[in-house]
């Protein structure tokens, strides 16, 4: 079982949704829009697609492996199928019923299946990749559509937030910025007097929405717990959808790390003007890819601390392989299939070194490697990123900083905070052993919390720990970058 978060797409960033990927390349590294999809006779390979889902449904693990490759009976055991066919409805709600079949031609000497699951929360895509002699070679999770719907928070996140709503006042955001709009909301206490200390929270990569969701997956609205849990001890909170994620305006494809650390200088630029803030006391708190971007864009910026949530430790290239590395010896792939992937994405990234332009140009090996279309849309923003080494920018930070790192963070591995902790001139490490990528707490094996699910509350430990570090800041004397 591979578990892969993905962006336009970074490994460590939030995702569209979980594409669970296994066995040969297939369409998989993208969503498959509707018109360019035919539709499917009844062909041995489509009755072969619908038998499996039947088998699945029905609990019936060794029968939907009939007809596998020899790899994929090597990679999923009836148990790791059960376990895969769990964690779908885990993140997406039980399984209802299945749509139409069609066939979706793919450049690769295989004949794929897409056949659309509808789950209570989610429909996405089961794409079955058919050798030419009829063997499922491949088994991907995709989106069918890139407006799948996004998932909301229920449950004990729901009713935290309904009951927070009393102990603040939301206001709409919107900032100028590299030519476009990014709108958000500002979070303010209702009590006590201001201008209040504030925090300007960077979203990690992918469709992530101001709230913390993406469609199709992420739905426990993260980054609106963090910002009401931090407005309810007395903290202003701004935070905002991305450059091209509506209603921000702009193209979310043609962007840099350059073009992130602008939009976050001209965000503090905006909260600092305001009258309601205190202008001394603004931190930057940067989730995943927004640890890097707070890197980035601290320098110059009248700060008063930074705050890396599961941010890289080291260049975005070396957290690649190790995050595909480490959950490929964690769903038990092979010595031979781990340096398959290696070179998978030595290959990939290598073309995206070499590339121009948004997106990287598929062909020849590259159509055929997994890792190469799921990066290829977003090949400039990596391009700019995957050889920046965050310690190397920690080391100009001057300012307090606060690291976390989740034991249990199989996006960023244990052991990138404590590098970046080493690197920073005024940095405190926290570790909490059982939290995951996400920032919730993980009683189990970390592979089995990779996505939240919209009733998850933050990890109360980081929660408490993140406030004692800010009301620390707040009671000492102003910092400036």
């Amino acid at each position: 079982m591979y578990v892969m978060k993905r962006h336009h797409a970074l490994l460590i960033g939030l995702s569209m949704t979980s594409a669970l990927m296994f066995g040969a390349p297939t369409l998989a590294a993208q969503p498959a829009p509707a018109s360019s999809i035919a539709a499917a006779r009844a062909t041995p390979d489509v009755r072969a697609a619908l038998a499996m889902l039947d088998a699945l449904a029905a609990g019936r693990w060794a029968a939907a492996m009939h007809g596998f490759d020899a790899a994929m009976r090597q990679g999923l055991s009836p148990e790791k199928l059960r376990q895969l066919w769990q964690q779908l409805q885990q993140q997406n709600g039980a399984y209802q019923s299945h749509g139409a079949a069609v066939a979706a031609p793919a450049p690769t000497p295989y004949h794929s299946v897409l056949v659309p699951l509808r789950f209570s929360r989610a429909t996405l895509g089961m794409l079955f990749s058919y050798d030419a002699r009829g063997a499922l070679a491949g088994l991907h999770i995709v989106p069918v559509a890139p407006s799948a719907a996004t998932p909301r928070p229920t449950g004990a996140v729901a009713a935290r937030l309904a009951r927070q709503a009393a102990c603040l006042r939301a206001q709409p955001v919107a900032v100028d910025s590299t030519g476009a709009v990014l709108h958000g909301t500002l979070t303010l206490p209702r009590s006590g007097a201001g201008p209040f200390a504030a925090v300007l929270l960077l979203p990690g990569s992918g469709p992530v929405d101001e709230n913390g969701n993406a469609p199709g997956a992420l739905g426990n609205s993260m980054y609106q717990q963090l910002a009401y849990d931090l407005t309810c001890k007395g903290y202003a909170v701004l935070r905002y959808n991305k450059l091209g994620l509506a209603p921000s305006t702009g193209n979310g494809n043609d962007v840099t790390l350059a073009t992130y650390v602008q939009n976050t200088r001209d965000l503090v630029t905006w909260l600092a003007r305001q009258s309601a803030i205190n202008p001394h006391k603004i931190v930057l708190m940067g989730h995943s890819e927004g640890g890097l971007i707070a890197l980035a864009a601290a320098p110059g910026l009248k700060i008063a601390g930074v705050i890396s949530l599961e941010g890289p430790g080291e260049p975005m290239a070396r957290i690649i392989e190790s995050q595909a590395i480490a959950e490929a010896k964690l769903r038990g792939a092979s010595r031979a299939q781990i340096a398959q992937e290696r070179a998978q994405i030595d290959a990939t990234l290598a073309a995206i070194r070499h590339s121009h332009g948004v997106s990287l140009s598929l062909g020849g090996a590259l159509a055929r490697n997994p890792f190469a279309r799921l990066f290829a849309p977003a090949a400039g923003l990596l391009r700019s990123e995957i050889d920046v080494d965050p310690a190397q920018l920690a080391r100009a930070i001057h300012v307090p900083m606060l690291i976390t790192q989740g034991g249990k963070d199989v996006q960023v591995l244990p052991g990138n905070g404590q590098r970046l902790a080493r690197a920073a001139p005024q940095a405190t490490l926290a570790r909490f052993p059982d939290m995951t990528h996400d920032l919730i707490h993980c009683a189990g094996k970390a592979i089995a919390c990779v996505m939240p699910q919209p009733g998850d509350v933050l990890d109360a430990h980081l929660v408490a720990r993140v406030v004692r570090w800010l009301d620390a800041l707040r009671a000492t004397p102003r910092h400036a970058a």
